[in-house]
């Protein structure tokens, strides 16, 4: 489904796209962060601890270990600055990870349980773009709650990591 270089390009902009996340709502009120909103996840802190959850979630399913979670709406890291490091540590870990992989590595199959018990199978591979595309998803739900607020979001779309921040390896980088 991807392959290594895909993988690294990724995680890259991954981490990237948090990054410019995380500056942005650093700079926002701070009560912004954890005021109750419509929908499932509460608030800002309540998404952004739901992304990091569901990323250590993979990163369990990767190394084949248990993750540790018992649902997907824990808030293990109430605070916003706790919770920045945390995601950068992970991002990073995903980044060392993504740069060790092969195209073997990356279609092998895995077997894994959802939270909810049911079974599951999917590439290394799957699972990374899943996680990747979960991220991406949620950073999309923070930058509409940007205009309740009323602020100007961040720009994180991959379209923009790839044509103003991402350099191909190659004779140019």
């Amino acid at each position: 489904m991807i392959n290594p270089s895909t993988a690294t390009m990724l995680a890259r902009y991954k981490r990237w796209a948090d990054q410019v996340l995380f500056d942005s709502l650093a700079a926002l009120p701070p009560n912004e962060l954890g005021k109750e909103r419509a929908g499932p996840l509460k608030s800002i802190i309540g998404i952004l601890n739901h992304v990091y959850v569901i990323d250590r979630i993979w990163q369990g399913h990767v190394l084949g270990r248990d993750h540790g979670h018992q649902s997907r709406m824990e808030v293990p890291h109430p605070d916003f600055i706790n919770l920045r490091n945390a995601q950068e540590e992970i991002n990073e870990w995903f980044l060392s990870w993504a740069a060790q992989q092969t195209d073997g590595s990356l279609s092998s199959e895995l077997e894994f349980k959802f939270l909810s018990g049911q079974s599951g199978v999917m590439t290394t591979g799957s699972m990374f773009l899943h996680t990747v595309n979960h991220a991406t998803f949620h950073r999309g739900w923070i930058t509409q709650l940007y205009f309740e607020i009323p602020a100007v979001p961040p720009v994180t779309d991959l379209c923009v990591y790839l044509t103003e921040v991402y350099c191909e390896p190659g004779p140019l980088c």
